[in-house]
């Protein structure tokens, strides 16, 4: 406000929207033009801008109502990440605590100042971040929608479309956004390239907009043993313990080539795992297995007892663990 001349207005909806911020992000240095408007206007030069924007995930995430995360919706924020990003040629933006320490180290090392590289790769950051952000508000936006809770209709309430009932609301637009989880050092083959993406426990996805949890899988699984993943271990993996967690009694898939050589109901998962392993006990060679239960040391000594690239399950028992660590290449995923 010292700097404007304007206070801050509207419960604090108003407060960096001003030519003098924004001229100062958005002045081109070496245009002559843009240097004596800046001058007529007493704009100055901004050469820095950290912005840590509203915390709109973490407050849907939280279970907040819906004016509150209305509320967390960051206009302003945003609108300077994408004004120093567009002039990053003069203008230095951090939209990440994660980069606090890189800049701290080159504005040491510099005297001051900034590489045009570092500028470069710090713009595209916040365009990718603006776009996950804006994803997410898209996305429970039209959730919010699609089931009343905006206030917009009541519960609900659907359109009658040609004599047929339908949804009331179907997004035109289906905006998803990932984070790199892990490059992969190869793709499904040894010729290809493949990264793995995720959208993360908190992430917006279609689940937790419909105030669901989101689902345990192979992206929010935790690796407590073993080597890293490959693509295809990624794709097996996932596809096997998505077809366990279908069954509410014990049970085992394995799985390899995205084929299952074997899935079974049992008492146990001891019982499950050697039922599974009796469909095709040769095809499981070099195969994944996926639990729903807890993994005892019981089933553990048996899973062992055949090469296994991943096991993947809730949950392991520590003499469990004890077993399977004498198969350091082993990977062992808990959801």
């Amino acid at each position: 406000s010292d700097y404007t001349g304007f206070p801050e207005l509207l419960d604090g909806r108003l407060k960096t929207l001003n030519p003098k911020i924004h001229g100062g992000l958005l002045g081109v240095r070496d245009n002559e033009s843009h240097v004596e408007q800046m001058s007529e206007n007493g704009i100055e030069p901004i050469d820095l801008v950290i912005v840590n924007l509203y915390p709109f995930e973490s407050t849907v995430a939280s279970g907040a109502d819906f004016p509150t995360c209305v509320e967390n919706i960051d206009v302003g924020g945003p609108t300077m990440l994408r004004a120093a990003a567009k002039n990053y040629r003069y203008v230095t933006v951090v939209s990440d605590v994660g980069q606090y320490a890189e800049l701290v180290t080159e504005l040491t090392d510099s005297g001051g100042y900034t590489t045009s590289a570092l500028r470069a790769r710090f713009a595209a950051a916040v365009y990718a971040r603006t776009a996950a952000y804006d994803a997410a508000i898209a996305t429970w936006f039209a959730a919010q929608i699609a089931s009343g809770k905006d206030g917009s209709r009541s519960e609900g309430e659907e359109n009658e479309t040609d004599g047929e009932t339908v949804p009331a609301v179907f997004s035109e637009t289906l905006n998803i956004s990932a984070t790199l989880k892990q490059t992969c050092r190869y793709g499904e083959n040894p010729h290809q390239q493949a990264a793995f993406y995720s959208t993360g426990k908190n992430a917006l996805g279609l689940g937790a907009v419909s105030d669901q949890q989101v689902q345990p899988c192979v992206a929010t699984a935790e690796v407590v043993q073993g080597k890293e993943l490959s693509y295809n271990n990624i794709g097996d993996t996932d596809a096997a313990f998505e077809l366990v967690s279908e069954f509410s009694e014990p049970a085992v898939a394995i799985i390899k080539h995205a084929n299952p050589c074997g899935v079974a109901i049992g008492v146990n998962p001891r019982d499950a795992y050697l039922r599974a392993l009796a469909c095709d006990p040769v095809s499981a060679f070099g195969g994944i297995v996926a639990f729903n239960r807890t993994i005892d040391k019981d089933a553990a000594e048996d899973v062992i007892d055949v090469f296994t690239e991943v096991v993947i399950a809730p949950d392991v028992t520590a003499e469990a663990l004890a077993v399977f660590s004498a198969k350091k290449n082993l990977r062992v995923l808990l959801t």
